[in-house]
């Protein structure tokens, strides 16, 4: 299976990465939707424990689509206010190292207001079905690798909303999809992308 990417990377060096990633997803999100497909990762090629990196990679094996998404307006735009620099549409190299970038929503179920909010879930279930509520049913505090956030604004609800997301290292390319937002899943989207490394 052949593929093609292309690497964006945020120019301003006070800029917030969080957000940024967050903007070049949503172009990726509305992108799809428009033409009703999928099939479009993404990974981010300077990842480190300290930080999600300055740039962002959109990788697939339509090189049709990608190049039609290299041309959105909002990287284009950016790119004319020399805020991004994007490298063209190429395909990856052979033998190039593979990783996973994934959504994990259960890492957002550890933060205090959510505990709340499930909770009061809980326990109104529970009173719904006359039982006595336990929060001791409720799990334990399974121990999480590092992660990132990814800051994203819901056109729909108009409301701000965290991916939380991973990285592992895989063993060979896997075709198994993404999501609306370019990134694997726990389980139902387990889909790779190249471990490219750009310098710019």
């Amino acid at each position: 299976m052949k593929r093609y990417y292309f690497v964006i990377t945020y120019l301003p060096e006070q800029a917030s990465q969080e957000i940024l990633a967050g903007r070049c997803i949503s172009t990726l999100h509305d992108f799809l939707v428009f033409h009703h497909i999928g099939g479009i990762g993404v990974g981010f090629p300077r990842w480190t424990e300290q930080s999600l990196g300055n740039q962002i990679m959109f990788c697939s094996s339509n090189q049709l689509r990608l190049s039609q998404l290299h041309q959105s307006q909002y990287f284009t735009m950016m790119l004319a206010q020399e805020l991004f620099t994007v490298t063209d549409v190429q395909p990856v190299p052979a033998d190039t190292a593979e990783v996973r970038f994934y959504r994990n929503q259960g890492i957002a179920k550890l933060f205090t207001g959510e505990k709340r909010r499930r909770l009061e879930r809980a326990k109104r279930r529970a009173a719904e079905r006359g039982e006595e509520f336990d929060p001791e049913r409720m799990g334990s505090n399974q121990p999480i690798g590092m992660f990132h956030r990814i800051l994203m604004d819901s056109q729909s609800t108009q409301q701000r909303f965290v991916l939380h997301v991973q990285k592992e290292k895989v063993a060979e390319v896997s075709d198994a999809g993404f999501n609306g937002y370019g990134l694997a899943t726990n389980q139902t989207y387990r889909g790779t992308v190249p471990d490219i490394r750009i310098v710019i």
